[in-house]
């Protein structure tokens, strides 16, 4: 009677077991794109790192009978196999051949986890280029018989979105990536953008215009245009939704009618013929305007846990550091002190606020500066984020500043770490004394000067004095129409007037119908940086869009960061996109002056 319910427990036993193991393993493999390859022919060859999302090294091995064209393409990503989650790197890199026969591939060596794994070797067989490759390579401008419109779009146009993740925390980086792949004659421009609701973006590698590069799909060599390349953080739980991007592109074909005087031929053989003849007639070009748009893609977002949540956690994922330090350690009584604070390591950094510092009574601390160092060209950004706190202590002795926390969640153990700082020491002295500056009056010394000559003295003054006020009397008779406003509450000293926001948004105002398509979003840019740096008081050098964001946010103006973001994100894929954006100039500026005074409003309160 209990040979059942043990048979169950042990295939359970056996089962996790099997799991555990599977998922401690670092494997290794090799996977090309085909193994039997043409003399001319390009193909991918991909490295897979499977059991770990982080690699220490990456050994690749030497291609000596093989021309490397680019360099390698990481990419991380995790997979659910038969119920349990597998996390993996890629490297992928594009050969061709350099003579034909049976070409070896050496193995490739990883070192991750502490251990060194390597792979299978590999054999590419290569053949003689032949009518076969050629064929392969046909100039797909021709819409040849027996071939429709929508048949040749299909097979060489089309729009790819890509994410690096499925399902990831709030906080962890999302790696999503848009390209444009065609193998025809074709002008393109981006009609509807990716909607990026829930989403923080960082704006990765930027588009460089006219710029493509050769990728192979399903055995075919596209020429691939990047489209966008971004960095998404989650601010939310649940399911998000990447909408797919649109691009409206307008075709050119030629439409060939091939005459062939061999049954037998093949259309190759008739075209090739008839190219050697001069007597392919074209019957025109035909021109059609076709929308593509990528896949809707849904990323699956959890809640960090709350078991173990540490009491300083806000929001920090990834793996990071701490350093703090007194820029002085010691100020007399009333004069300021700087805290350090220095957060590094790789995550999502541009989310990361101040840590909170709890003063003691007698100190009066002001809002911190901040300063980034930022590599965004990389997933996840690293690098560092620096604050700096004024404040003050009114007591003299020695002042300690208190233990600073921390915390951030790991998404890859799923645990949570507090990162805790010493105590620091300040010697406050006492307060310095001003000196005032008095002024003596100057005595006049009885040098035995005649008394007659004093009186005289003091007469001529008196009548000089009384001359000058009659004078004055009479001005005033004759000026008694005008008014003079005193300077009350009610009528302050006039402040010296500030720039205003339509002087700041006035270039790209100037520039909206220009010729010069993206002058319009160069001035946009410019202007609303330039505005955020007169109002915040910040230095040039360290504004960027992350920054202003972070600012706005401290600032508690959630909505306005938000629109901010989303404004500049417009004006960089317009700036840098290789394809035309159709987008609404008028709008854009109207939505982007609505936002500064909206700004404006709740800074002055």
């Amino acid at each position: 009677m209990y040979t059942q319910p043990l048979y169950r427990f042990s295939c359970t036993a056996i089962l996790l077991l099997v799991i555990t193991v599977a998922t401690a393993q670092v494997k290794l493999a090799v996977l090309p794109s085909k193994t039997v390859v043409q003399l001319t022919e390009t193909f991918q060859l991909q490295f897979v790192v499977e059991g770990t999302n982080e690699v220490d090294e990456f050994i690749p091995p030497a291609f000596h009978n093989f021309e490397k064209i680019g360099g390698y393409d990481k990419t991380t990503g995790v997979t659910w196999v038969n119920g349990s989650l597998t996390e993996y790197v890629t490297y992928t890199v594009t050969l061709r051949p350099k003579t034909k026969g049976r070409l070896s591939i050496e193995p490739a060596t990883v070192k991750a986890s502490g251990k060194i794994v390597t792979s299978l070797g590999l054999v590419i067989f290569v053949k003689p280029a032949a009518e076969q490759a050629v064929a392969e390579e046909r100039p797909d401008y021709y819409l040849l018989p027996n071939e429709t419109f929508k048949e040749k779009i299909t097979k060489n146009l089309f729009v790819k979105a890509t994410i690096d993740k499925q399902r990831c925390y709030v906080g962890e980086p999302v790696l999503a990536t848009f390209k444009l792949f065609t193998r025809l004659d074709s002008e393109s421009k981006i009609v509807k953008r990716p909607s990026l609701n829930g989403f923080s973006v960082v704006d990765m590698e930027q588009p460089e215009s006219g710029n493509f590069s050769k990728e192979m799909v399903n055995g075919k060599m596209y020429n691939c245009y990047l489209i966008r390349k971004v960095q998404l953080f989650p601010l939310q739980s649940g399911e998000l939704t990447i909408e797919p991007v649109e691009v409206e592109n307008l075709v050119r074909l030629i439409k060939a009618k091939v005459r062939s005087t061999k049954e037998t031929s093949t259309w190759l053989d008739a075209v090739m013929d008839k190219m050697k003849e001069a007597e392919i007639e074209s019957a025109g070009t035909i021109e059609e305007r076709v929308v593509l748009k990528s896949d809707e893609l849904k990323v699956k977002v959890l809640d960090v846990p709350e078991k173990n949540k540490p009491e300083s956690f806000n929001g920090a994922v990834g793996t990071f550091t701490m350093e703090t330090a007194l820029l002085n350690n010691r100020i007399a009584a009333n004069d300021n002190a700087t805290l350090r604070i220095v957060i590094k390591g790789k995550g999502n950094l541009p989310m990361i606020t101040a840590p909170v510092v709890k003063w003691p009574s007698g100190v009066d601390s002001f809002d911190a500066r901040l300063t980034e160092n930022l590599d965004k060209q990389h997933a996840p950004i690293s690098g560092s984020k620096t604050f700096d706190i004024p404040f003050s202590v009114t007591q003299t002795g020695t002042f300690v500043v208190p233990a600073i926390q921390f915390s951030y969640f790991d998404e890859a153990t799923k645990t949570y770490h507090t990162l805790k700082s010493d105590t620091l020491q300040l010697q406050v002295t006492a307060a310095v004394k001003r000196k005032t500056p008095v002024f003596e009056q100057a005595v006049l010394e009885d040098e035995g000067t005649p008394r007659w000559v004093w009186v005289a003295s003091v007469g001529s003054i008196i009548l000089v004095l009384m001359i000058a006020v009659l004078l004055i009397q009479a001005k005033r008779t004759k000026k008694e129409t005008a008014v003079v406003t005193p300077l009350t509450e009610d009528n302050p000293i006039p402040e010296i007037a500030k720039t205003s926001i339509e002087n700041f948004l006035q270039p790209a105002a100037d520039t909206i119908n220009s010729t010069h398509k993206k002058q319009f979003y160069t001035m946009l840019m410019q202007g609303m940086q330039d505005y955020m740096i007169d109002r915040y008081k910040l230095e040039a050098q360290a504004v960027n869009t992350l920054s202003t964001v972070s600012l706005l946010k401290q600032q508690q103006l959630m909505d306005e960061a938000e629109q901010y973001q989303q404004i500049m994100s417009t004006c960089e894929l317009a700036v840098f996109s290789p394809v035309e954006l159709n987008d609404d100039r008028e709008e854009l500026l109207h939505a982007a002056n609505n936002l500064l005074q909206q700004i404006e409003t709740k800074h002055s309160v």
